[in-house]
């Protein structure tokens, strides 16, 4: 796995095994848990992740509020 900008201290494995898994199909797909996503999103700083960044704190929030 090639080093994402902001994980940089985190191995693959510890982003796996916190990583939201869907299954699409039949396939089992991983995605960056929220937290990894909004470390990740900060450190790359493109305008459209400060974007993302605003909203996935929004969620995060959401989520907290609803005890998810």
């Amino acid at each position: 796995m090639i080093d994402m900008k902001g994980l940089e201290n985190f191995s693959f494995e510890e982003c796996y095994q916190f990583s939201n898994k869907a299954d699409i199909d039949g396939v089992i797909v991983p995605f960056l848990h929220i937290n990894h996503l909004i470390i990740n999103k900060k450190a790359v700083n493109r305008p459209k992740d400060q974007l993302d960044v605003i909203y996935l704190e929004k969620i995060k929030k959401l989520r907290e509020e609803e005890g998810l």
